[in-house]
């Protein structure tokens, strides 16, 4: 059953609207402090930390406000990538935490990212829970409260530099890395730099708007900067749960190649449980043959990574992500979703392995794969849409065994998103063609 409030990565829209109209993020504060108190915690403490967007302050503090209104105690970790704020949690024993973020999106988003105790995102059933609490809320205007910071980022820069570690240095490296204009500017710089690494910085917090051309999700000035100066790159998303790498010759590592890289090194270590790593349906079949040459499976699930992490647990994995360059990783029981952590793992992988990331890259086959977005005026149930119904079902029907088919709703923005893969770049484009074109009657100028 499709949500009102929460979408694949927790609540989002465009700020100040929408699901994050005033109203709404107060009764948000409200029920997740009451959520709070149901979940074991009399008097809940909370920690926020968010993004550089222009409306993350304000959000903030509305939000503080009404989670203090229903009797939540709020620290402020201020500027941090969403990963520290599940660190944090953990780290100083808060009873939820949240990232006031809109990761990947153009500036005029938010959102609201809530983590558990355990650092990771809350389930399916907790955010039910929390929009019926919502959905019950009349507590109207609350007051505005000072927050206390409590230093995130320098905690965590301290802490996780000194068990990256232990995996080896990053001495003599030339590393380019794209701070998207966002938050990962708090952290990425010092924690690379104490591990030795020779680091030049593009688009820093305050340079540009948050993730306007820069960043994993606008490489191209990055990687030229790579092919120019040399050395090796990392490009984060605005709240720096994503990373993409970039080679010698200045091509991009995406998900699936960080996934392979981890798995070839931890599998030579005999640090792979069970011979499995976790993605989603977007992942390329590329990386299940690559994977099987090292013993290893690929079990998917579905988009998010959540669901990753929900499918490790089941299966017991170690090592999941997503193509997009989400990448989670175990470690003392706990699932880290942290883009730094995972680019630094990947470098240290690969000198492990005394491989270059452009050796390393190429070991992975890559089959044709075309990703297409129509943005809808509403996202309606595709069974219940006839001739969009119909088409997918006939091209899958055509494609048999030689290809792949995903069509899903974006679970952060009006988008249907057109996923086609197969061994022939030509059967690929013309199956996106036919969607797309079923698609039409949907769709809405941007």
């Amino acid at each position: 059953m499709t949500m009102q409030f929460f979408g694949t990565d927790g609540i989002r829209d465009l700020a100040g609207q929408g699901r994050l109209a005033p109203e709404h993020v107060a009764r948000a504060g409200r029920a997740l402090a009451r959520f709070a108190v149901e979940t074991g915690s009399a008097a809940p403490r909370v920690c926020i930390g968010r993004d550089p967007r222009p409306s993350g302050e304000e959000l903030t503090a509305r939000l503080a406000s009404a989670l203090a209104q229903a009797g939540a105690s709020v620290e402020d970790l201020g500027v941090v990538p969403s990963p520290v704020a599940a660190w944090s949690v953990v780290d100083r024993g808060y009873d939820l935490g949240i990232a006031v973020s809109a990761s990947h999106n153009p500036p005029d988003y938010n959102g609201i990212k809530p983590f558990s105790r355990r650092g990771e995102k809350l389930t399916v059933e907790d955010e039910r829970r929390i929009e019926a609490l919502m959905l019950a809320d009349d507590g109207g205007e609350p007051t505005r409260v000072p927050l206390e910071g409590v230093g995130g980022a320098s905690r965590y820069v301290a802490a996780t530099t000194g068990w990256l570690r232990e995996g080896g240095g990053l001495n003599g490296l030339r590393l380019v890395v794209d701070l998207s204009a966002g938050a990962a500017t708090t952290t990425a710089p010092d924690v690379l730099r104490a591990l030795g690494a020779d680091v030049h910085l593009l688009h820093e917090a305050g340079s540009r708007s948050i993730n306007e051309a820069c960043g994993s999700e606008h490489p191209a000035a990055w990687l030229e900067v790579v092919r120019r100066q040399g050395g090796v790159g990392l490009a984060f998303d605005g709240d720096a749960d994503r990373i993409l790498l970039a080679d010698e010759d200045g091509e991009i590592l995406d998900g699936h190649d960080a996934l392979a890289i981890l798995a070839q090194d931890w599998q030579g270590r005999g640090c792979l449980p069970g011979d499995v790593v976790v993605s989603t349906v977007m992942a390329n079949l590329g990386l299940e043959e690559r994977l099987g040459t090292l013993g290893a499976r690929l079990e998917r699930t579905g988009v998010g990574d959540r669901n990753v992490a929900v499918r490790m647990r089941e299966t017991g994995a170690a090592l999941g992500g997503e193509p997009s360059g989400h990448v989670v990783i175990e470690r003392d029981g706990a699932l880290i979703g942290d883009a730094l952590v995972a680019g630094v793992r990947i470098l240290q992988a690969a000198r492990r392995l005394g491989a270059s990331l452009a050796e390393l890259r190429r070991e992975t086959p890559r089959y044709p794969q075309l990703l297409v977005n129509v943005r809808v005026r509403e996202r309606r149930p595709i069974e219940e849409l006839g001739d969009l119904a119909r088409t997918i079902r006939e091209v899958e029907d055509d494609f048999g065994e030689r290809g792949r088919l995903v069509v899903r709703y974006s679970g952060t923005e009006p988008l249907l998103r057109i996923m086609a893969e197969g061994k022939d770049q030509a059967e690929v484009e013309q199956a996106v063609a036919r969607i797309e074109a079923a698609a039409a009657p949907l769709r809405v100028e941007s």
